[in-house]
């Protein structure tokens, strides 16, 4: 993981722990969770942890981490 990435070795882990399965194994895993991933060329996929929490419901797809956000009326 980079970051707030996922990487493929990261979905391979998450996909089935402890084996390395193909990327064909990794995407059906990813489509069937609702997961978005996209396409590294290297011949892998990759996520953002936003992507995953959104697959699992942990987040909104409309809700940004802004809009919990309030400012006092003197910074308008």
């Amino acid at each position: 993981m980079i970051g707030e990435v996922l990487q493929f070795r990261d979905l391979q882990e998450l996909c089935r722990p402890g084996k390395r399965p193909r990327l064909a194994t990794v995407e059906r895993w990813a489509k069937q969770r609702k997961i978005r991933v996209q396409y590294d060329g290297q011949g892998g996929v990759w996520t953002t942890t936003a992507a995953l929490n959104e697959a699992l419901g942990l987040t909104s797809p409309t809700t940004s981490a802004f809009e919990n956000e309030s400012y006092p009326a003197s910074l308008i």
